[in-house]
């Protein structure tokens, strides 16, 4: 079933809610707007049928082995799904979500000056 990125958020949390298990919610946020009637005819067009198949079937497998994946962690941690929906900050610790935010402004900030060097003749960034 393909639903657009933008929908497909709202309608995994209700589905959790409901008594999906999160797992399942996550294929469905991975497979579904990955898996369009445009993109799976643009792939085939450009390429063949055989990277469509290989296309479509790294999308099912990775999206099972990630459910999977999510299954475990949140049976490992002993997690209810439906009591955590929309509170998903308050589960990750503050010292790691301070980390994560450091490295992500690093990154951006990185890739701004890169972005600013590439205008000179002589900048080089990896």
């Amino acid at each position: 079933m393909y639903v657009c990125a933008t929908s497909s958020t709202p309608i995994a949390a209700a589905l959790i809610l409901k008594g999906l298990n999160p797992g399942a919610a996550l294929v469905f946020l991975l497979a579904g707007p990955a898996t369009n009637a445009a993109t799976m005819t643009i792939v085939k067009s450009i390429f063949n049928t055989r990277a469509l198949v290989i296309y479509l079937s790294m999308i099912a497998i990775c999206a099972l082995g990630m459910g999977m994946a999510v299954d475990w962690i949140y049976q490992y941690m002993a997690i209810n799904p439906q009591a955590v929906v929309g509170q998903a900050g308050e589960i990750v610790p503050f010292g790691l979500q301070l980390v994560s935010a450091v490295i992500l402004t690093a990154l951006i900030a990185y890739n701004a000056i890169c972005s600013l060097r590439r205008g000179q003749a002589h900048a080089h960034c990896l």
